[in-house]
């Protein structure tokens, strides 16, 4: 890490409380505090419990801004990004052994937490005495799972329906054991892609992956979608060959575990 990013991560691991401005879901002007949980790889992590407002709030705004303030250095530091949820158990998990007020409200009840950080993120510090100003760019976090980007263009939009339509068409797995683990990671891929397109294209049919997938459970397939997620890692896709290489089987066998 720079020097810069040190400063940040001083400046935060010492004042964890932050006041988060978002439009509300009345659409009028509403402030959360939030608590850092803690930072790794170079995410600052807040987590947010699922049946909060402020989770609501949060999560509709596709560029958060944030701030905090040393009264006695006179500091006052601004954050701001795109914010990236993650249910990433091992995330969550810490994020509750890390904040007393989430351990003790959900620390028998993980899966109603939510944990998120910034991407494309930049921060300032402006000094109340002098009014000036320092600006670091922290960009996306290289050790976070933001997740593939697709690239909004429908020659790629099309091949990934063509690719859920003949998924519908085929035979569920058969065979040993090994065979239909691999059939669930593919169908994890698919309905990992399935669910990133709907969210550019809201009019997209994902139906025949959520009709053709094995998986026996809910819980069945959160667990094989958030593993190809992350052998899938933070892919970009901006051709229709991308595509092909992540959705195959073969590919998805290779990739280290």
């Amino acid at each position: 890490m720079n020097n810069d990013f040190d400063k940040v991560r001083t400046f935060l691991l010492e004042h964890r409380l932050l006041y988060a401005a978002v439009t509300g879901l009345d659409k009028n002007p509403q402030v959360h505090p939030v608590r850092l949980c803690y930072e790794e790889g170079g995410a600052f992590y807040f987590a947010e419990a699922k049946c909060e407002t402020s989770y609501g709030e949060i999560s509709m705004c596709p560029v958060l801004s944030m701030c905090a303030c040393d009264v006695p250095q006179g500091i006052v530091f601004r954050m701001k990004g795109a914010p990236v949820f993650t249910e990433d158990q091992e995330v969550v998990l810490r994020c509750i052994s890390e904040d007393e007020i989430l351990r003790e409200r959900w620390g028998s009840d993980p899966g109603m937490v939510i944990a998120w950080f910034l991407k494309d993120a930049a921060c300032e510090f402006i000094s109340l005495k002098d009014g000036s100003r320092q600006v670091i760019d922290l960009g996306t976090p290289g050790g976070a799972l933001v997740g593939i980007t697709i690239k909004k263009d429908k020659e790629l939009r099309d091949r990934l329906i063509s690719v859920l339509n003949d998924r519908e068409a085929s035979c569920a797995a058969s065979g040993d054991e090994h065979d239909i683990e691999l059939q669930k990671l593919y169908d994890g891929a698919l309905m990992y892609f399935a669910e990133t397109a709907k969210a550019l294209w809201p009019r997209m049919d994902i139906g025949p992956i959520e009709r053709s997938a094995v998986f026996e459970t809910y819980d069945e397939r959160e667990k094989y979608t958030g593993a190809a997620r992350k052998l899938i890692g933070n892919a970009v896709i901006d051709k229709p060959e991308d595509i092909t290489y992540w959705l195959n089987k073969e590919t998805l066998k290779e990739l280290p575990r």
